[in-house]
């Protein structure tokens, strides 16, 4: 968030002097990355203790709720789970990466890139997870990527023919290498520093001879002012 942008809204903030704007959007968003910080170990509890047994969207049922994060939380962990199976993590992980980077007055650039990269790493990461097979203790019938991972698997397999061991392998280092600069980019790496408004400062080093040669040009016109003046009175007088 720009000091522009808190302006718009709050424009009494544009009367303050500059290094109170500055300091008051310092620790704004340093607010905003804990706040990000915060959702982030939210969202993960709900996921690490999350169970096909709650009750959700999908499963309609009288029994205790054992997610940490309550109903709510039942309800998120198990739609990311349908959806994105183990890809989930991707969906918090640069959440946290942002708010961290936020926290450390870190910079985050290119933000329309980034989102995408996001997305895309998410979409990825589901993909990558559906490559490897699943034992019997995964209680979903998609496989650990969730329905857009085993989507994204076999995608691919229209062409190719079924999908085998060799195949999956193939695919999962594919995206694999494709999820590593995905994430790296959606967290921010590569942003630049922001740059910081240098006051111009006069060059020490001119000369000041000119100067000089100007103020007594000056003083001299002032004096010679004030004699023809005092002449022109005492002429007057007498």
């Amino acid at each position: 968030m720009s000091m522009p942008a808190i302006e718009r809204v709050i424009p009494l903030v544009g009367q303050l002097p500059a290094s109170i704007r500055e300091a008051l959007l310092r620790r704004l968003r340093e607010l905003i990355g804990l706040g990000l910080l915060a959702l982030s170990g939210v969202a993960a509890a709900a996921l690490m203790t999350w169970s096909v047994q709650d009750p959700s969207l999908s499963h309609a049922t009288s029994r205790a709720i054992r997610n940490i994060v309550g109903y709510p939380g039942a309800i998120g962990a198990d739609l990311s789970m349908q959806i994105l199976g183990l890809g989930a993590i991707m969906l918090i992980l640069p959440i946290a990466v942002r708010g961290w980077r936020m926290l450390t007055h870190r910079s985050f650039d290119r933000e329309v890139l980034r989102l995408g990269c996001w997305v895309l790493c998410i979409v990825i990461a589901a993909g990558f997870a559906s490559c490897w097979p699943h034992g019997g203790a995964w209680p979903l019938p998609t496989g650990l990527g969730g329905v857009v991972g085993d989507a994204l698997v076999r995608a691919p397999a229209v062409v190719f023919g079924p999908p085998g061991f060799v195949y999956r392998l193939v695919l999962g280092i594919i995206l694999f290498a494709a999820l590593v600069p995905t994430f790296l980019i959606a967290s921010g790496t590569g942003s630049r520093p922001e740059e910081e408004e240098t006051p111009v400062v006069a060059d020490d080093d001119a000369p000041f001879g000119e100067e000089d040669d100007e103020d007594g040009s000056v003083r001299l016109g002032w004096a010679f002012h004030a004699v023809m003046s005092t002449k022109a009175r005492l002429a007057w007088l007498l």
